[in-house]
């Protein structure tokens, strides 16, 4: 068996093999897939963190075939705090929230904090971070990957989509919502398309354009500036670890 392990901050993994083609999510250091197909420039495989499957440039992961589980959520430390540097030869990086790692590995260890976060209060760490279709970190985030990299970061491993996470823990009515559970949106047919953590006091924290605060009620999402809904509200789950 083969691996590819993300030595890099964080990697696109593609629809396709193609450097024009969809990024459907990324791959974040230290972060690990199960390689079943090879090409000249381009690995296959499946994420051991979450299963998703999809493309990476053969020239932003190393291949090994022992299993490394700096992503497993059970057996790795998490990096749930700003982000420290990395030395790796003469390249030094910033790891990404949510990123697996060994305290060996880091420049300045202490600038590691190991306290446990909930996740409205290590989501607000990403306030203003613009949005990306894809995207796993402050430089760009869609609206599940920022549930699933906070959940990731305080120990509780996500599948990667909204309609994913839709199937995780229990729905709850709306007058039940409390800090932290998981709003998810519809369109007009009702398809699912969007999710945000409910942040208390009639607040949901979202990515849509950026990551934001909007006022929320049993309708969807408000948009004040032009005083409509920007999204309607389709469940309310409750997801503990």
């Amino acid at each position: 068996m083969r691996y590819g392990f993300c030595f890099l901050s964080a990697v696109p993994v593609r629809r396709e093999a193609s450097h024009a083609s969809e990024m459907v999510t990324q791959m974040l250091f230290g972060e690990s897939m199960e390689v079943d197909r090879v090409e000249p420039e381009w690995v296959h495989g499946r994420m051991l963190f979450d299963g998703y499957e999809g493309w990476v440039s053969s020239k932003q992961l190393a291949m090994t075939s022992s299993r490394i589980d700096t992503d497993s959520v059970a057996d790795r430390e998490l990096l749930c705090v700003e982000p420290p540097e990395l030395q790796l030869g003469e390249m030094v990086l910033t790891i990404p929230t949510g990123a697996g790692y060994c305290k060996e590995w880091l420049v300045e260890q202490d600038s590691v904090g190991g306290e446990e976060h909930d996740t409205v209060g290590l989501a607000q760490q990403f306030l203003g971070a613009p949005y990306l279709w894809g995207g796993r970190t402050k430089w760009g985030i869609d609206c599940s990957g920022l549930v699933q990299v906070v959940h990731k970061a305080c120990g509780l491993s996500l599948p990667r989509d909204a309609s994913q996470q839709a199937e995780c823990g229990c729905e709850i009515d709306f007058a039940e919502a409390r800090r932290g559970d998981l709003a998810f949106f519809g369109n007009e047919q009702g398809r699912l398309t969007h999710v945000g953590i409910v942040a208390g006091n009639g607040l949901i924290i979202h990515s849509s354009g950026r990551v934001r605060l909007d006022r929320m009620d049993e309708k969807g999402i408000v948009c004040d500036a032009q005083g409509t809904y920007s999204h309607f509200l389709h469940s309310v789950r409750r997801v503990e670890s």
